[in-house]
């Protein structure tokens, strides 16, 4: 019996190089195929040189701010035969991606997180933060979603106030938050908050508070009960491992 578990752990071991090396292969040749057909891809950093340039490509029609701050915003787009396909700027712990106006299908966001992976310095995976609801549709079906980005707006407000941290005793858990007078913030994500009962009842303490939002980050699962609730998909982030 101990030669036959041996023999099989050996046999998945072997099993598990080959499908390894089959995806390094599968990787590398797309790569060379697309070098053969003329494809090429390359990160530029966005600047006042090709700003217009960027937009036009991207179909963007809110370019004010774009445009006035260009300076002040550390963003790149990807360029694929000479033309500008996606933007992005690096976070604390991920990119935000945006894909602009564009059409936009699955094949088009495997092989640019393929050219992410293979020219940024990530920690074993790649971290994505999305907010177009049609490319989180495209992207649902690709890769796991690690968090989501859920808002209730009460009232219009501006918020012009500090955020303070704060917490909220509810079931015997201290739950922490952060708050300014006009709204509040809970990473339930982080605190591993997942209790339907506990969630209900922070809402309601949360609405008690006058404010007039209510931004949560939640884990994947509680998102339909959070729009039961009143909650708005803001953006997702979604991770991309090496392959």
């Amino acid at each position: 019996i101990y030669y036959w578990i041996q023999l099989n752990i050996m046999l998945i071991s072997i099993i598990y190089h080959i499908v390894k090396v089959g995806k390094i292969i599968e990787k590398y040749f797309v790569i060379v195929y697309n070098i053969i057909r003329g494809v090429f891809m390359k990160i530029e950093k966005l600047d006042r040189d090709n700003i217009k340039e960027y937009i036009r490509d991207m179909k963007i029609n809110d370019t004010h701010n774009l445009e006035n701050n260009i300076d002040k915003f550390n963003q790149f787009g990807i360029k694929k035969d000479d033309k500008f396909i996606f933007g992005f700027f690096l976070a604390d712990d991920c990119i935000c991606a945006s894909f602009g106006n564009c059409r936009v299908d699955n094949s088009l966001v495997k092989e640019i997180f393929m050219f992410l992976n293979n020219n940024l310095s990530f920690d074993g995976h790649l971290l994505v933060q999305i907010l177009d609801n049609k490319i989180m549709d495209i992207m649902d079906d690709l890769y796991r979603i690690k968090d989501v980005s859920i808002t209730k707006r009460i009232k219009d407000s501006i918020d012009t106030g500090s955020m303070k941290e704060r917490y909220a005793d509810i079931d015997m858990r201290s739950i922490k938050y952060f708050a300014s007078k006009e709204n509040v913030f809970c990473n339930l994500y982080s605190q591993n908050i997942q209790n339907e009962d506990i969630i209900k009842k922070l809402d309601q303490f949360f609405n008690d508070l006058d404010v007039c939002s209510i931004d949560f980050t939640i884990i994947p699962d509680s998102l339909k009960y959070m729009e039961s609730l009143g909650y708005k998909c803001v953006s997702k982030r979604y991770v991309i491992d090496y392959e």
